[in-house]
C-alpha cells in the first residue's frame, strides 16, 4: 500500500469495532451480554470526580507518613494499565500543576509519572505504554515552562562498558524480590521457553527495572534523583499494573511479597522512613491493593456510568 493511502473502508470500520458485538444470551433471552473489548481506550468520569479520588488517596498517604512519590507511583501505574488517557492527564493536572509548587517540584513529579509509565512495559506490554506516555506528554506540553524544563537525555543507553554491570544489577534485583525461590523460578520460566528468563531477567530486571545509577558508567547518572522509581516504588508499580489488568493473580502475589521485602531498601535518613516501613508491612500492602482497586472502580465504574447516562439522554 502506498504511503499516505487510507485503509479500505470496510477494514477501517472493522478495526474500530469491538472484538465481538453485544448480543442476547441464548440461555436467557432477557439478558443482554456486553460487547467484547473496545478498539479505543477507556473513557474517564468527570475530572471533578477523579480529583476527589486522587485527593482522598494523597490525603490518606500523607496521614500514614508517606511522601508524594509512593501514592503517585501506584496511581500512575494503575491508570496507565487501565488505558484511560483522560484519567492519566487528570492525574497529571492534579499532581503536577497545583498552585504553590516550584518548577523543580513539578519537574520531579512529571518525571516520576513518565518513569512509572516506562516501567509498566514490563508488566502490561509496549502498546498501551506508547499510547499512555503520549497522552502524558501532551499534558506536559500544555505547560511551556514544564515542557522546557523536563530532562531530554535518555538514561538507559547501555554501552559495552555497562553490559556486565547491567547483568549484575538485574540478578541482584531479581534475587532481592524472589529469594528464596529466585533460582527455582528461573528454572520454571526456562522450562516454558529457554529464552524467557533471559528476556525477563537480563532484559527487564536489568536496564528497565534497575535504576540507572546501579549499572551506568556515565558519571552524570551516579546520583539518584528524588523522582527515581526505586526498589520500593518498583514493587508498587508492579502491584498496580498487575492488579489493574486482572487475570494474573500469581504475579500480583509475587510482587506483594516483593513489597514486604523492600523494607531493607529504605534509607536511614529518609524523611518518610516511618511511613515507608509501615508500607512494607501486611497492613501497608492491604492498603495499597485497596487503593489500586479504588482507582479501578472510580475510573472504570465512573466511565461506564457516564456512558450509560449519555446513552439515556440521547434517547430522550
Amino acid at each position: 500500500m502506498s504511503k499516505g493511502k487510507s485503509l479500505p473502508p470496510a477494514l477501517k470500520q472493522l478495526l474500530k469495532e469491538p472484538t465481538f458485538p453485544a448480543r442476547t444470551s441464548k440461555l436467557a433471552p432477557s439478558i443482554k451480554l456486553p460487547a467484547g473489548r473496545a478498539a479505543g481506550p477507556l473513557g474517564a468520569p468527570k475530572e471533578s470526580k477523579l480529583f476527589q479520588t486522587f485527593q482522598t488517596i494523597s490525603d490518606d498517604a500523607n496521614a500514614k507518613g508517606l511522601g508524594w512519590g509512593e501514592w503517585l507511583s501506584f496511581t500512575t501505574a494503575t491508570l496507565v494499565t487501565l488505558n484511560s488517557p483522560n484519567a492519566l492527564q487528570s492525574l497529571h493536572r492534579h499532581a503536577v500543576n497545583p498552585s504553590g509548587l516550584s518548577i523543580e517540584d513539578r519537574v520531579a513529579r512529571a518525571c516520576l509519572m513518565r518513569e512509572v509509565g516506562l516501567k509498566c512495559i514490563g508488566f502490561i506490554g509496549i502498546p498501551k505504554v506508547i499510547n499512555q506516555l503520549a497522552a502524558l506528554r501532551a499534558a506536559v506540553d500544555e505547560d511551556a515552562q514544564l515542557k522546557d524544563a523536563l530532562p531530554k537525555e535518555p538514561r538507559r543507553k547501555v554501552t559495552a562498558k555497562d553490559t556486565e554491570a547491567v547483568q549484575k544489577a538485574a540478578y541482584a534485583l531479581w534475587d532481592d524480590i524472589y529469594t528464596p525461590v529466585s533460582d527455582r523460578l528461573i528454572d520454571i520460566l526456562g522450562h516454558s521457553h529457554p529464552d524467557l528468563p533471559v528476556f525477563i531477567v537480563d532484559g527487564e530486571y536489568g536496564p528497565l527495572f534497575s535504576i540507572p545509577s546501579t549499572f551506568s558508567s556515565s558519571p552524570a547518572l551516579k546520583e539518584e534523583p528524588v523522582w527515581e522509581v526505586n526498589r520500593l516504588r518498583t514493587s508498587l508499580v508492579a502491584m498496580a499494573g498487575l492488579r489493574a489488568q486482572g487475570g494474573v493473580g500469581p504475579q500480583v502475589t509475587s510482587h506483594v511479597w516483593g513489597l514486604l521485602k523492600a523494607s531493607k531498601s529504605i534509607a536511614e535518613n529518609d524523611p518518610n522512613k516511618k511511613g515507608l516501613q509501615w508500607l512494607t508491612t501486611e497492613e501497608g500492602a492491604l492498603w495499597t491493593v485497596r487503593m489500586i482497586d479504588h482507582i479501578c472502580e472510580a475510573v472504570e465504574g465512573g466511565a461506564q456510568e457516564e456512558s450509560q447516562q449519555v446513552q439515556r439522554e440521547s434517547k430522550l
